[in-house]
């Protein structure tokens, strides 16, 4: 299974070569033949060459043929290389099961390469504040400082940085006692490798998500014949037979009959079963730190689960000193922890989180929930890797047409935009003036007048609630925020097209100050949904400017539902 894996995971670098060769070239190397007299004068391959210690990561550069890559700096090209020494690169080997670098393919040699570099020179003050980077194939790697360690960092809990920043002209070399393993191993190939967890197996298997699990990419064909590259993220919250043991389930058996026992729903065994399942899966990859994330001590989120309207919370405590303790699911039922050292498992397509429980399906009470309105995969799927919900500010706006992505239903009015910044609807990074934004980021629509569009909310547990949206403002809008040109973006804004929830808004107008920034306003003082759903949101835009006025846009961050108490 692993080694099929393997083998799809390179078919997919050779899919993906031309999206490496927007970053590097292959084979220049603009310091080929020159002489060099100082070691920040020379590139990081030359650099690396000059230096014993790195004979063997070396040796990868130049059989993977990317030993001319790393040297190119133009065009103000620059890299962080995260650089194993020769002790890392044996140990490797033997973790590899290999006695030297030549019994690997030379498309595993560089992917191994890739992996290990990051686009832009990062220097340490800089990247000893940063929780994750982004690396030439678009993986996530994880940034920890090791406490026990002083001056030591944790790279994907694996790779460990012994030096920080060493200098060469087209970047910064960070040194690794230990080498950091390429991803190929899908969520699933996770759980089956830990050898734990047969119950889960079978169950995984019984409901289809084994396949769906160990999916990482999928092409599929548009009406129009072009090709669609659709990348699969998850996060598996798992748990062990030796979990499921402690609330005597011994058996994917025992885990049905048990769901039966406890269940108040008139389901059967099979759907039970596919129900529980999915509610251990998410739709996109998270950490454990990101599952807990929000402002405050004590605080809880709502997450919803692949189980239809099935949702689970996770309390988040500030002032804990046991790490165990930090993030609580489902705090007021059946709680369960994750497993610190066997959590925030990477793969190719997600992560997997051990629990300390069995996590049984639960309806909570009401919960605040924030819909991030970019944090669908489909958009993920479409923005560059590199600043899709960036880890903080970035330094200009990076703007990605998204229309394409399937979350959205929309309409251009007839009478278009005049604003010619922006596409139908981008995703838009924030720069530090917007640093309030939720994942520094924001969708922009940009849909002229009566444009409309639709997206699917994140589930909602049952009750009333007040709705809060946060805009980026720009100077630009001062018009909409005066009304001084149109209605100052008059929206009629509804959830499942039903009349009761019907409301016309100008959330510009209510902005309150003349300054770029982020901005909060209520759209509904009070809306009650009768039952745990997620729901259908539209809007129409009903002000003229929207295709007259050239500074016109919508620029959204994300919408709160915060529950009102009866």
């Amino acid at each position: 299974m692993i080694k099929s894996r393997i083998l799809l995971f390179i078919s997919i670098i050779c899919l993906l070569s031309s999206c490496d060769k927007d970053v590097i070239n292959w084979n220049s190397d603009p310091f080929k033949g020159d002489s060099y007299i100082s070691d920040l004068k020379s590139p990081i391959s030359t650099f690396l060459s000059e230096q014993e210690d790195f004979a063997e990561y070396v040796k990868t550069l130049r059989y993977a043929d990317m030993y001319n890559a790393l040297n190119q700096s133009s065009s103000g090209t620059s890299f962080t290389a995260f650089v194993p020494n020769n002790e890392a690169m044996r140990e490797f080997y033997k973790r590899r099961g290999v006695d030297s670098l030549y019994q690997l393919t030379k498309d595993y040699a560089r992917q191994y390469v890739l992996y290990h570099t990051v686009k832009d020179s990062i220097l340490p003050d800089a990247f000893i504040q940063k929780k994750t980077v982004t690396n030439l194939k678009g993986n996530t790697i994880n940034i920890r400082i090791d406490s026990l360690n002083p001056g030591q960092v944790l790279l994907n809990e694996e790779g460990r940085v012994v030096e920080m920043g060493l200098s060469a002209y087209n970047g910064k070399v960070y040194v690794l006692s230990k080498a950091m393993t390429p991803l190929v191993e899908t969520v699933y190939d996770r759980i089956v490798e830990a050898g734990s967890s047969k119950i889960m197996l079978e169950a995984l298997d019984a409901t289809g998500w084994a396949k769906k699990l160990n999916t990482m990419v999928d092409t599929t064909y548009n009406e129009t014949n072009d090709r669609v590259i659709t990348y699969y993220y998850y996060t598996m919250l798992n748990v062990t037979d030796a979990t499921f043991a402690k609330a005597g389930i011994n058996s994917l058996a025992d885990l049905q009959d048990k769901l039966a026992s406890v269940s108040q729903e008139s389901l059967s065994k099979d759907s039970l079963l596919r129900q529980y399942v999915g509610y251990h899966i998410l739709q996109n990859q998270y950490t454990t730190e990101q599952l807990g994330a929000m402002n405050g001590s004590n605080a809880t989120r709502i997450w919803s689960s692949s189980a239809q309207n099935q949702v689970f919370t996770v309390t988040y405590d500030s002032l804990t000193t046991n790490e165990a303790d930090r993030y609580v699911i489902n705090v007021s039922s059946d709680a369960v922890r994750f497993l610190p050292e066997k959590s925030n498992v990477l793969s190719t397509n997600g992560y997997v989180h051990e629990l300390d429980g069995w996590m049984p399906v639960w309806e909570p009470e009401q919960t605040e929930v924030l819909w991030d309105l970019a944090d669908y995969t489909e958009i993920k799927n479409i923005v560059d890797p590199l600043y899709y919900q960036p880890e903080e500010p970035t330094s200009t706006e990076q703007r990605t047409r998204v229309a394409t992505a399937t979350c959205f239903e929309y309409v251009v009015g007839e009478s278009g935009s005049n604003n010619r910044s922006y596409s139908d609807i981008d995703y838009v990074t924030c720069r530090n003036n917007m640093k309030d934004a939720n994942n520094y980021d924001r969708l922009v629509f940009n849909l002229g007048y009566m444009g409309q569009v639709a997206m699917q909310t994140p589930t909602i547990v049952k009750g009333k609630y007040r709705v809060e949206l946060s805009l980026i403002y720009l100077t630009g809008h001062n018009f909409m925020r005066q009304q001084s040109d149109g209605n100052g973006g008059l929206l009629k804004m509804t959830f499942d097209d039903k009349e009761e929830y019907n409301l016309f808004t100008a959330p510009y107008t209510k902005v309150t100050k003349a300054l770029p920034g982020v901005y909060t306003t209520t759209l509904y003082e009070e809306i009650e949904f009768p039952e745990t759903a997620s729901h259908r949101m539209s809007f129409i835009i009903l002000d003229p400017a929207a295709s007259t006025n050239s500074n016109f846009s919508l620029q959204f961050d994300c919408i709160r539902f915060i529950p009102i108490e009866n």
